[in-house]
C-alpha cells in the first residue's frame, strides 16, 4: 500500500499562520505524523490480502477434501433401515430362544 507522506513542515507553517505558536505548531504536526504512521501500520496491504486469499484457498481445498467424510441425511436413512432389519432379526432370534427355553423346561 502506498503511504501518503505527511508534510510536517507545511502543517506547522499553516498552524503558525493561523496564530499557533511555533513550538506548539511543531508539536501538533509531529503528533499528527506519529498518529498517521501508527494508523498506516494497522492497515492491511495488498500483500496481506494476497496472503489471506491464499490461506482461504488452502482452507477451501482442505475442507472440500473432507466433505466426503461427512454423513448426509440419505446416509442416515440407510443406517436407520439397516437398524430396523437388525431389530427385527434380533427379536425373531429372541422369540425362537424363548420358545426353545419353554420346550426345554417342559412348559409347552
Amino acid at each position: 500500500m502506498s503511504a501518503v507522506a505527511f508534510d510536517t513542515l507545511t502543517a506547522a507553517r499553516d498552524l503558525e499562520a493561523a496564530g499557533v505558536e511555533h513550538r506548539q505548531a511543531e508539536a501538533i504536526a509531529g503528533t499528527v505524523r506519529t498518529a498517521a504512521a501508527a494508523d498506516r501500520e494497522a492497515l492491511a496491504t495488498k500483500a496481506d490480502l494476497a496472503e489471506l486469499r491464499a490461506d482461504l484457498a488452502e482452507f477451501e481445498t482442505w475442507l472440500t477434501a473432507r466433505m466426503d467424510t461427512f454423513a448426509t441425511k440419505a446416509d442416515f436413512a440407510g443406517v436407520r433401515a439397516e437398524l430396523g432389519t437388525i431389530r427385527w432379526t434380533v427379536g425373531l432370534i429372541a422369540a425362537f430362544l424363548f420358545a426353545i427355553g419353554l420346550r426345554v423346561f417342559g412348559l409347552i
